[in-house]
């Protein structure tokens, strides 16, 4: 019977990084590793709004990216 394992996670901040010569917009993004499995949503926001408010970007959104082993 297979199993899933917590590995790690990132936080990953997406910014808005100009324009294509399309005119789509693109975007850019800061990774922080080492993010705690028990971290809860709210205190992931929390930390992420912050850590937008030092970029010069406008900021889109964060994501929390989990990697998991099948075991």
């Amino acid at each position: 019977m297979a199993n899933l394992e917590y590995k790690q996670a990132v936080l990953k901040l997406v910014f808005e990084g100009g324009l294509t010569e399309e005119g789509k917009m693109k975007t850019k993004s800061k990774s922080y590793r080492n993010i705690q499995a028990s971290a809860s949503a709210e205190g992931l926001d929390t930390v992420a709004t912050t850590l937008a408010n030092f970029s010069n970007s406008p900021y889109i959104g964060a994501e929390k990216v989990e990697t998991l082993n099948l075991i």
